[in-house]
């Protein structure tokens, strides 16, 4: 890939956490509009290098260039989405997704666009205690979708839901990013889901890539294709490879 025309651009030569070697020579590119997903053991360093993408972890050497431009630390271009919601039990659905700004711009009509988005307009005034945990979720996309960042992280986000919806957060997921136009890096355990999500797959061990994979299927995408099974194949030969599954 043309490293010239990424959106995001990482390099890494080394990153080291209490004593241990985390990521070493990495190197990644993204180019807009990507939806890439991360897979690799646990320990592999896929959270890690996404906490320095999104400008928490500036302890390393290397950079983060986004659109060519030395990132520096958070960025209001880069959006974050965690396992969990994360959401602030005091506010109530509309100022936890406008809070980066102001919680008082909870009437600020993005806010109902991106709630409507989500399918949760209905629930702009509740409390999360009152939330189920897809709601949540999807609360958390809308809040991560609020800035119109340029880049999503996502840090394995439906790993707490159950199967049925967790679906429906990933088809979610690709409507939401096509009608943004964002650019996507995806850290998750599941093949399947990074297989389905995914325009490439990258598969980490010993803290640098060592798989590309990419899924040439089309969207909208059939899980029981050929495509789809022909690239979760690829997947697993590597991790088996390398000796992670």
């Amino acid at each position: 890939m043309n490293a010239n025309s990424a959106l995001l651009d990482v390099h890494v030569p080394a990153k080291h956490f209490a004593g241990r070697r985390v990521l070493h020579d990495f190197s990644l590119t993204l180019l807009p509009g990507e939806i890439v997903s991360l897979v690799g053991a646990s320990g592999c360093g896929k959270s890690t290098l996404l906490r320095i993408v999104a400008g928490l972890d500036r302890e390393h050497d290397g950079r983060v260039l986004l659109d060519g431009s030395v990132q520096h630390g958070v960025s209001r271009d880069i959006g974050v989405i965690f396992q969990e919601a994360r959401l602030l039990p005091w506010l109530t659905v509309a100022q936890n997704v406008g809070f980066d700004a102001d919680p008082q711009r909870a009437h600020d009509p993005h806010v109902f666009t991106l709630l409507e988005e989500v399918g949760l307009a209905q629930v702009a005034d509740a409390l999360p205690k009152s939330l189920s945990g897809g709601m949540a979720q999807r609360v958390a996309i809308a809040r991560g979708l609020f800035n119109r960042p340029r880049l999503l992280l996502l840090d394995e986000p439906f790993s707490a839901v159950d199967a049925f919806t967790r679906i429906r957060l990933q088809e979610l997921l690709l409507t939401v990013a096509r009608e943004h136009g964002t650019t996507i890096l995806l850290v998750t355990h599941d093949v399947d889901e990074a297989a389905w999500l995914s325009d490439r797959v990258l598969v980490m061990g010993d803290g640098r890539v060592i798989g590309d994979v990419a899924v040439g299927e089309q969207r909208p995408r059939n899980r029981r294709s050929a495509g789809m099974t022909n690239a979760r194949n690829a997947i697993l030969e590597i991790l088996e490879g390398a000796h992670v599954v």
